[in-house]
């Protein structure tokens, strides 16, 4: 399915915030949405506040590049932009979105004919020269409910091919009628120079991690020992650490931990702990392998030399293994996961005292 087409807003709701659910919009104008006002999350207000000085002082540029992690709601962040620049309401007075006019009753409905969003289609990585050419078409089409701007979403923006980004630039350069183009990405470092200076840069802060920790608290009834668990996993992407902890990893990680140690000291065999770190995504079981090693290398270094010189020196080629394993599950469109993990867990048994 084509991911080009106007955009299908979703509930927004506590439960809409899940895995960051807005990066992964729909074009069909199917389905139950929920009636939602532009919105954002408490560690974007100054981002929010820059855009809304700028919108009442007529003053909003042509086009935007949004800069921020993923899975911090920077989506949600910037459809919030394009709901509020297309409703009706007196700025002066709104800092946000009515909720109440015709441009925001579109909204509600799921669906704006005004708002296009480009990215990648299913199954490929990249945004197509095709998808871009289509911005023209959409910006130049009249709907029935048609507001004064054209909102362009494009994410994320790195997806760009070379002859995408070519095709873009000359839409950046002579913006085609009354256009507002929004570009999302991790960084600019990526993007065609020639774009980044066409593009007025807004960096999206990440929140702390006590913020992403009381985020946590709003959206899951755990106790706070696994909330902070799971803040901890990914304190500056509150959406990752909700993910995980809906995913029971902070529960996996601890019986990993004690099934790690329990293979050092041949209480548990290579392929009973690989099958549990199945269970998982490697990347996890990964990274706490990882960060094992990197606590038991520093414990180590303030210890007399000698015989921890030698442990220092496994622990580290065992790091260099795990990334490179690490680096062979991503290149690799079919590795043999099994394999890899227990390879890995048999240097991990390596390091057991005395052998």
């Amino acid at each position: 399915m084509s991911q080009t087409g106007a955009v299908e807003i979703h509930p927004q709701g506590p439960r809409a915030g899940y895995a960051d659910p807005m990066s992964d919009l729909t074009h069909q104008q199917s389905g139950n949405p929920v009636a939602a006002v532009g919105s954002y999350y408490p560690w974007h207000h100054s981002a929010w506040q820059q855009i809304v000085s700028q919108q009442r002082r007529d003053r909003l540029a042509h086009a935007y590049l949004f800069t921020g992690l993923p899975d911090t709601g920077r989506h949600q962040f910037v459809l919030g932009v394009a709901h509020y620049v297309l409703c009706e309401a007196d700025k002066t007075t709104y800092s946000k979105a009515c909720g109440q006019c015709r441009q925001c009753l579109l909204f509600a409905k799921g669906y704006h004919p005004d708002v296009l969003q480009v990215k990648p289609e299913e199954g490929s990585r990249a945004i197509k020269i095709d998808q871009v050419r289509q911005i023209a078409d959409h910006v130049q089409q009249t709907s029935n409910q048609a507001s004064a701007t054209k909102v362009i979403i494009i994410q994320p923006a790195e997806a760009l091919g070379t002859a995408a980004a070519n095709s873009l630039l000359k839409s950046l350069e002579e913006p085609p009628g009354k256009a507002l183009f929004l570009l999302i990405a991790d960084s600019g470092d990526r993007l065609l120079a020639t774009i980044r200076s066409r593009c007025q840069n807004v960096a999206l802060p990440s929140p702390a991690f006590s913020d992403t920790q009381a985020w946590l608290a709003t959206m899951s009834a755990a106790d706070s020992e696994t909330l902070a668990s799971a803040a901890a996993l990914a304190p500056q992407q509150p959406f990752a650490a909700l993910r995980m902890l809906e995913e029971g990893v902070p529960a996996w990680r601890e019986i990993l931990t004690d099934k790690l140690a329990a293979l050092r000291h041949g209480e548990e065999s290579v392929t009973e702990v690989a099958r549990f770190c199945e269970k998982q995504p490697v990347a996890h079981a990964i990274n706490l392998m990882t960060e094992l090693c990197t606590q038991q290398v520093r414990s180590l270094a303030v210890e007399p030399q000698g015989r921890t010189s030698a442990q220092i020196k496994q622990l580290l080629k065992l790091q260099r293994e795990i990334y490179r394993v690490s680096a062979q599950q991503e290149s690799t469109s079919n590795p043999n996961l099994l394999m890899s993990l227990e390879y890995l867990l048999s240097q991990w048994q390596e390091l057991s005292p005395g052998r």
